[in-house]
């Protein structure tokens, strides 16, 4: 191909994938320390996330995530056999034998939490008088963990505006018991009006596979 028929680079659009590839890579990178998904699923929600033609670099998003998990994989061997995350499991499984259904990573902002506690309790086979309360955190809450600010929860009666604050804090009290069970430093003042802070957890939880 000769100069003249040399196409013009469009800079705009550069600048524009190499944005989209850092969104995404930063994105990869939440997803990799947040540690609920194994390396093959990281790698298929980059697949599905990738939009035909205008998207971000995949293949460099797939080696940064390559590196990423090497380091974070480095990471966890230095870590102890329990970490607060492990004790965090323990206690969500304690709840949800409570009635209580305590949900990890549940969206991106509060309102994605209600929204998933509604839909796990939606899901079939799950008994209508199964549960009496919530519990949950979301990812804005884990990068707070992970900025080692502790990490707040959710709570409440399922009842919720019929609920009274009595029952709020029942559910509340509950969980805070489930967690001083396994070993987590808990702070809260008994408000219904006030989540549940864990100020020491730090976040720590294993790629799974």
């Amino acid at each position: 191909m000769t100069d003249a028929q040399t196409p013009p680079i469009d800079e705009n659009h550069d600048r524009a994938n190499d944005d989209a590839t850092d969104d995404m890579a930063a994105q990869v990178e939440n997803w990799i320390w947040y540690g609920f998904q194994s390396a093959d699923e990281i790698d298929a929600l980059i697949d599905a996330s990738a939009a035909p033609g205008d998207g971000f670099d995949v293949a460099r998003v797939k080696a940064f995530a390559v590196s990423t998990l090497a380091r974070k994989r480095a990471t966890e061997a230095t870590w102890p056999k329990t970490t607060d995350c492990d004790q965090l499991d323990r206690a969500f499984a304690r709840l949800h034998e409570q009635g209580i259904c305590a949900l990890h990573g549940a969206g991106d902002t509060q309102d994605d939490g209600f929204e998933a506690v509604v839909d796990a309790l939606s899901e079939e086979g799950v008994p209508d008088d199964r549960y009496h309360g919530y519990c949950f955190y979301v990812s804005q809450d884990i990068d707070h963990a992970l900025d080692d600010e502790g990490l707040q929860l959710a709570y409440g009666h399922l009842g919720r505006s019929e609920a009274t604050d009595g029952e709020h804090v029942a559910v509340g009290q509950r969980v805070c018991e489930a967690l001083r069970q396994v070993g987590l430093e808990v702070a809260w003042n008994g408000s219904a009006r006030r989540r549940i802070a864990l100020p020491q957890l730090s976040w720590r939880r294993r790629t799974p596979g």
